[in-house]
């Protein structure tokens, strides 16, 4: 069925404004998978950090009370592959209205022991990446009120794009902190408007520490910050609990997000977060309350992810240490 166009305008228009999880030419839109087992997807030095082979499922839904709301589906795997080195490939698919785009994200890891116990908490780490990505605009689910159009372009159906990414990590003695540089433009850096779109490179840093208070549990207190090249700002303040055992461990949380833009400053959402292990299968979800206009309007988000912790049969000689 066709759309009016005024309405996607208006809508993509805001969005890019305020730089919320949906942008022309993002990579991967950017929720809170970082907090739920999905944080190389942010950072390539995460790739490898443990010893086993994670594969990661993820599926994310925003602005429920769309019809033809954005969803967007990606699937990981990484390890440690040899000696110290890790790497990694995800693959996503985003739809939104009239856009749909897939991309790979390829990687690679090196990590550096900064002690002597063997279980990989005190390490540091950098790695390289690449994402390669097509995004494809149907027409056909667009009536224009006004044919030529800027906002829509000229010729623009079918786009692909090669990006850089860099990051660099590390944790000891319960802290871990990371940045990196995502989404550098390496091909076709053309915008998808007309030369009016900025480059979408994004920063990301962040910090935390796992507080050990009590045999079995523990609070992660962390935040997360996104700048990008369209001067716009999102905040993630989270707190975690964890109960663990010796093969399984849960945790719950909450997570608040804020956003500074050019335009103004705005309260995104807040969002309940739980997640799980039970032997080598991990869960995990995020629902996101909107206490802003935007989602007033259109609607909360969530994410559910499922993944699997294999034994490393890539690398059977296991990690170096010294």
């Amino acid at each position: 069925m066709k759309k009016n166009y005024f309405i996607y305008k208006i809508f993509i228009l805001f969005l890019a404004a305020f730089s919320v999880e949906t942008k022309a030419q993002e990579t991967l839109p950017f929720y809170q998978q970082y907090l739920v087992d999905g944080d190389f997807l942010f950072n390539p030095a995460l790739l490898g950090k443990t010893d086993d082979v994670v594969l990661n499922l993820n599926y994310q839904k925003q602005f429920s009370q769309l019809s033809e709301s954005p969803n967007v589906q990606s699937i990981g795997l990484h390890a440690n592959v040899f000696d110290r080195v890790g790497a990694g490939v995800s693959f996503f698919r985003d739809q939104n209205g009239p856009i749909s785009s897939n991309g790979v994200m390829l990687g690679a890891s090196y990590f550096i022991p900064l002690s002597d116990e063997e279980d990989r908490q005190d390490q540091f780490s950098f790695g390289v990446g690449t994402n390669l990505y097509n995004m494809n605009i149907d027409y056909t689910k667009i009536t224009a009120a006004q044919p030529g159009d800027q906002v829509l372009g000229e010729n623009t159906n079918d786009i692909f794009i090669a990006y850089a990414n860099l990051g660099t990590a590390v944790k000891y003695r319960n802290f871990f902190a990371g940045l990196s540089v995502m989404d550098i433009p390496i091909s076709n850096d053309l915008p998808i408007i007309n030369g009016i779109e900025p480059s979408p490179t994004k920063f990301y840093a962040n910090l935390g520490y796992d507080w050990h208070f009590t045999d079995g549990i523990f609070l992660t207190p962390s935040f997360m910050m996104n700048l990008n090249t369209n001067s716009a700002r999102i905040m993630d303040y989270n707190l975690m609990a964890t109960a663990f055992g010796e093969k399984s461990n849960i945790s719950a949380g909450i997570s608040f997000r804020s956003a500074k833009s050019a335009v103004g400053s705005q309260n995104l959402g807040m969002s309940p977060i739980i997640k799980g292990r039970v032997g080598n299968f991990t869960f995990g979800g995020v629902y996101n309350f909107g206490v802003s206009e935007l989602t007033e309007n259109f609607g909360n988000s969530f994410m559910l992810t499922i993944g699997f912790n294999i034994e490393n049969f890539i690398n059977t000689r296991g990690y170096r240490y010294r």
